[in-house]
């Protein structure tokens, strides 16, 4: 069934006729891994027609040559990739998946963390952030006094930057809150004209930035991308092939920390991908909780129904942090297999010792290394110690200082955080990660011109660079990437 009108326009019309509308296709679907278009021509016809009339190309053999330009293709590409995923969403939906977020997933998270005194959940594919906005107002109006004192993140992640700028604003239309009671309404949001504008309460820990699941890989701290007790990806790897859903998986589960809860939605791939799980059936929900010691399966919390435990499954399979793979078509820079399988998280790693890093660089690099591992994998008190080691030997390392502003942002230490990072622009100014990561931290704080001016140094850094080269050694994410991400950020605060 289509999602849109079942009788096309002349121009879908005309794209559906075009002789060169299925190499188009093939190399639409090859690039994306969107095999939900594949028999699906008029939604992708109307799509392809709406982006083609916005650029100004008059049939499909011309918007072929200019995806395939060397110049111009990746950036079309990518503008065309915002518009193939689909925003419509609202408030609370799928009521069963809330349900067991707040009888069963948010309490076990709680009592586990109580001593940390911190919960980490991420929205992927968030859109205009309804999802992410439901969850802080649950956490907000139903567990306030638990978390009360907590370092708490909702963060919301989109490929599409004008889904990101709408979340961002929190501002919605009548049609986003059916599912919600008007006195909930009336409680979480403020009436401004015709639209509804969500309230600051219900903001204060939650935060978006952009994040492509088939191009950046992860989990990765220095793209916040790490540590979570929950994550919730629903109604997004749909739209995928299966090689790069296979591969996707193993990426989620690195992601949680031991015990994190996985959530898909209700028409996603069958539970056979999900192997490496504990997997727990709930009415009208199908759940999924990283397991990697022996543990008792949660119990009730406040009294819910008992709920039942499958056995758990199969040891994780080895996962790759790396891009997802794709295609043997696919081209400019796309992702690929990752060149070997990582570590599990659960493997210890030690922290460094002082003992052999001064005056070594190969020494300092390892070091480093261990401690973006342990950070990756959300081991933030040993990633610190680890940073701190570093920094006891080499006070002048900009990279252990950068990566211990990354720790503290973790564990809710804002002023440290900055310090250690503008610590870290000036031992090295030439690194790129530090300038940006101090853009997104100055963004949080609403300070729109010092986040334009950490944005734009980013920028000039990057000019003349290739965009398959990683953004700095040792890094995950290349500067096509990283481009991509500042100019994106670089819109959301204002700038041009």
């Amino acid at each position: 069934m289509s999602l849109f009108t079942a009788n096309p326009s002349p121009a879908v019309t005309a794209i559906l006729e075009d002789l060169a509308f299925p190499r188009l296709k093939v190399l639409v679907i090859d690039t994306t891994g969107m095999e939900f278009y594949r028999d699906k021509d008029s939604d992708l016809a109307r799509i392809l027609a709406e982006r083609m009339a916005e650029i100004g190309v008059a049939d499909c053999g011309g918007y072929l040559d200019l995806l395939q330009c060397l110049t111009q293709g990746k950036a079309e590409m990518d503008a065309l990739i915002a518009e193939l995923t689909i925003g419509e969403t609202y408030f609370f939906r799928h009521k069963e998946q809330f349900d067991a977020l707040r009888e069963l997933i948010l309490p076990e998270v709680i009592e586990r963390n109580k001593t940390v005194r911190r919960l980490r959940i991420w929205s992927a594919g968030c859109a205009t952030g309804p999802e992410p906005y439901s969850v802080a107002i649950m956490l907000e109006r139903e567990f306030g006094e638990r978390i009360a004192g907590w370092h708490v993140t909702v963060l919301g992640t989109d490929i599409n930057q004008k889904f990101l700028t709408r979340a961002r604003e929190g501002r919605y239309d009548e049609w986003a809150f059916r599912t919600m009671s008007d006195s909930l309404r009336a409680a979480c949001f403020e009436r401004v004209g015709a639209q509804w504008q969500i309230r600051s309460e219900f903001k204060r820990h939650v935060s978006f930035q952009y994040h492509n699941l088939i191009k950046s890989p992860f989990p990765s701290l220095a793209d916040n991308i790490a540590g979570f007790d929950i994550i919730i990806c629903r109604n997004v790897i749909i739209y995928f092939s299966q090689p790069t859903v296979e591969a996707l998986v193993p990426c989620f589960r690195e992601t949680l920390n031991d015990g994190g809860w996985l959530i898909m939605g209700h028409a996603e791939p069958n539970q056979r991908l999900f192997s490496s799980f504990r997997t727990v059936n709930t009415p009208g929900a199908v759940l999924y909780q990283r397991v990697d010691r022996p543990q008792e399966a949660p119990g009730p919390v406040a009294a819910p129904p008992q709920l039942p435990f499958s056995p758990l499954k199969a040891p994780p399979l080895p996962a790759g942090r790396g891009p997802l793979p794709a295609p043997a078509s696919m081209s400019r820079g796309r992702a690929t297999m990752p060149a070997k399988p990582m570590r599990p998280k659960s493997t210890p790693v030690p922290p460094p010792s002082p003992a052999g890093v001064a005056g070594d660089p190969s020494q300092s690099d390892c070091r480093l290394k261990v401690a973006r591992e342990l950070a990756d994998s959300g081991q933030w008190e040993k990633a610190a110690a680890a940073c701190d080691a570093i920094i006891a030997a080499v006070p002048l390392d900009a990279w252990a200082h950068f990566y211990r502003a990354m720790v503290h942002e973790q564990l809710g230490e804002d002023a440290p955080c900055e310090k250690a990072l503008r610590r870290a622009i000036y031992l090295d100014r030439r690194l790129v990660l530090p300038h940006y990561h101090l853009g997104l931290f100055l963004a949080r704080k609403e300070d729109a011109a010092g986040a334009e001016r950490s944005f734009r140094n980013a920028q000039a850094l990057l000019a003349g660079l290739g965009d398959e080269h990683p953004v700095d050694p040792g890094e995950k994410i290349t500067v096509g990437q990283m481009r991509e991400a500042v100019a994106m950020h670089l819109k959301l605060v204002g700038g041009t």
